[in-house]
């Protein structure tokens, strides 16, 4: 934490944040900011990002120029959301560079949004080694792009053994294309308790393959809850009787 001017105030604002008084925390947040307190700068701008993205920026880049990683990351993803790419990679850059992993991450994104697979790898690498569950899980969706199945799964599994529903459809998806359908079955199975949306989906593309029709309807009934958007069509298609017995979904990483 950031001390000297700027501090008390910064204390008090973080107190009356915690007890609901927000208004009264952002006048004093921005006191503190004003004075040159750097968390203070990044507490504000996440205050204000969502009606004011403007005031959000400049307050993360001063936090940014003064070498805060967090101020640069905030200031990536807000590049980022507004189309700026290439600003967003070089403060990326420079808070992964500072040892921000989620900068590490969200470059490998980036570099996914360009086709660069490669490049993307060796981020998402970075960050996977440090603990990154989500780089964990797109380390080994791109190592399979590279055909690298053996790596691919070694990573996807080591996501996936961290709970991560994603991570666990994933690799599911992974066993599936080597034709290993029983073990998909159980990671899909492992993805749904867990809320995945794609493994629920999956699960009654299954029961949908064992003429389970009633199984196929819930998961795909369930699916559609959980947010897939193909989870509620195919529920009401099969309670009209309507059959696909179509593949797995399986989104990569593009």
């Amino acid at each position: 934490m950031e001390t000297g001017s700027g501090e008390a105030e910064f204390q008090e604002a973080e107190s009356l944040q915690e007890q609901g008084q927000v208004r009264e925390a952002e006048r004093l947040f921005r006191v503190a900011a004003e004075a040159g307190h750097v968390d203070a700068m990044l507490e504000l701008g996440v205050l204000v990002v969502e009606r004011d993205e403007g005031e959000a920026e400049r307050w993360w880049r001063a936090a940014a120029d003064a070498g805060d990683r967090v101020g640069q990351l905030n200031l990536g993803i807000l590049c980022s959301g507004q189309g700026r790419d290439e600003e967003a990679e070089g403060w990326y850059r420079k808070a992964a560079e500072a040892g921000e992993m989620g900068a590490r991450h969200n470059l490998g994104l980036l570099l996914i949004g360009r086709r660069d697979v490669q490049a993307a790898a060796e981020q998402f690498r970075v960050a996977a080694e440090a603990g990154l569950t989500d780089s964990m899980t797109n380390l080994g969706l791109a190592l399979g792009e590279m055909g690298r199945a053996e790596e691919s799964e070694e990573w996807l599994r080591r996501a996936a053994e961290k709970g991560d529903g994603r991570a666990l459809s994933a690799l599911a998806n992974h066993l599936w294309s080597q034709d290993r359908r029983e073990e998909a079955d159980e990671w899909w199975e492992k993805g749904a308790a867990a809320g995945d949306p794609d493994s629920l989906f999956n699960l009654g593309v299954r029961c949908e393959h064992k003429d389970d029709m009633a199984g196929a309807e819930e998961y795909f009934r369930k699916a559609g809850q959980a947010g897939h958007r193909r989870g509620a069509a195919r529920a009401t298609a099969v309670a009209r009787g309507v059959r696909a017995n179509g593949a797995p979904y399986m989104p990569g990483l593009f």
